[in-house]
This record gives structure tokens, sequence and C-alpha cells, in this order.
């Protein structure tokens, strides 16, 4: 535990010293502030459009962190044979996998906590009662940037860094067309479109189980039920990621 807990620290700080990090902050930002000036289109309404945009730029910004600086967890240290001094030492594959991704996941919680403060401050200034539902859309969008970290290692495994992305936007669009792609199954009645509907449903998750940034917006409920599945479900998929990460990582040769 303690070796995982190091790789964890290091990567967070490798990450946090990283340029293209700043970058993203700075476009969230300046999304959260066009936000506001959107917002000024209708008085009536300003409130819920800054509040979307808002959560649409921290959204994005832990997806982007998630994929783009997931994929190169891995494949860095393999290209740069640094991989082969760290699992020399007494670190086990699995240790050196979850470490990896519990220090982004520490980075993804840093930033986003850094833009939600932002985002609350303008939200106060344009008059906003902030509710407990705002931070459970801020933890629908955490639980979906680990399960999309757990993907994205897991395709760092056995593929370029270029095509890890490429799968795990696939996976990030699918995740969300998938409530769209039953609605349409069941109006259809064409056998195969319902059977590759049932096939893509059981292969891929469903990524609007995270999705209560609309119940932010216009203060709906969301159960307890769905909070404990949305919970459940994430962990259950990053584990199963992350087992089958450190399967992988087990039969290759780094000599």
């Amino acid at each position: 535990m303690k070796s995982t807990l190091v790789i964890s620290l290091n990567t967070f700080r490798e990450i946090i010293r990283d340029r293209i990090l700043y970058g993203l902050v700075v476009f969230a930002i300046l999304l959260i502030s066009v936000s506001m000036l959107l917002g000024q289109l209708s008085f009536a309404e300003q409130i819920r459009i800054s509040m979307n945009l808002g959560l649409t730029a921290i959204h994005l910004g832990t997806v982007v962190l998630s994929v783009f600086v997931g994929s190169t967890l891995v494949t860095k240290e393999i290209d740069k044979k640094t991989i082969m001094t760290i699992l020399a030492r007494p670190i086990s594959r699995t240790q050196f996998i979850l470490g990896k991704a519990l220090g982004l996941s520490l980075v993804n919680l840093v930033v986003m906590s850094g833009l939600s403060v932002v985002l609350a401050g303008v939200l106060y200034f344009l008059g906003a009662d902030l509710k407990p539902i705002f931070l459970l859309a801020l933890v629908g969008i955490l639980l979906e940037g680990m399960l999309l970290l757990g993907i994205t290692l897991l395709f760092s495994t056995f593929s370029t860094s270029i095509m890890v992305v490429t799968f795990t936007m696939g996976v990030f669009l699918i995740g969300h067309w998938l409530e769209s792609m039953q609605f349409f199954a069941e109006k259809s009645e064409t056998v195969s479109f319902i059977f590759f509907q049932q096939l893509i449903s059981r292969v891929f998750p469903d990524l609007e189980v995270f999705n209560w940034r609309a119940h932010a917006v216009y203060s709906d409920r969301v159960s307890a039920e769905e909070i404990t599945y949305a919970g459940l479900y994430a962990f259950g998929w990053f584990i199963l990621t992350i087992v089958l990460t450190s399967l992988i990582m087990r039969k290759k040769d780094f000599a």
C-alpha cells in the first residue's frame, strides 16, 4: 500500500507541473466566463445558463484530463524505460497501475475543486441559491472521470497514445448515446438493430448514469438509490479495468 501511495504522489506532482494542465484550467475558466456573458442574453435564465455551461466546462476538463493525460501515464514510462527501474524495486505491476490511476484521480479532484470554487463564486455573484444537488453533479463528473481513466489505462497497455485517445473517446460518446439507442430500439421493428443495441448496452458503460448536471440546473431531486447505484457502477467498472490492465501488464516484457 505504501508503494502505491508513493507512486500516486509522484504521479500527482509530475502532472501538476505539466503545462498542458494549466492550459486546460485556463480554457475551463474562460468557458465559465463566457457562460456569464451568454447568460446576460436572457436575464430570466442567466443563472441556469451560467450553471449549465460552467458544469459543462468542468465536465469537459475532467474528461480531457482522464483521457488525454491518462493515455500517456503508462506508455510514457514504457517508452522511456523508466518502468524497468520502478518494477526492479519491490513494487508489483498492480501497485504501479493503481498508483498511476490514483495519482491522476487526485489531480482530477484538485482541478475540479478549484474550478468548482470559481463557478460557485460566479453563481453566488449572480444571486444563485446553491443547493446540495450542485455538489452531487460534481460528484457525478468525478465518478465518470474515474471510470474513463480506468478504460484509458486498459487501452494504453496494448495500443499507442493516439489510438488510446480514439478508443476511449469512442467509449465516451457511445456511453452517452446508449439511452438514445435504447429509445430508437424500442421504436424499431428491425431485429438486427435491436440485437445490436442490446449487445452495445452490455459491452459499453452507460455514462448517463452519472449525468446529474441537468438536475443541478433545474434543482431536481436525485434519489438515494440512483446515487448508490452510480457509485457502485463506477467503482465496479474501475476495479474491473484495473484488474484487466494488471493482468495484461503481467504478461508484457519490458526488457
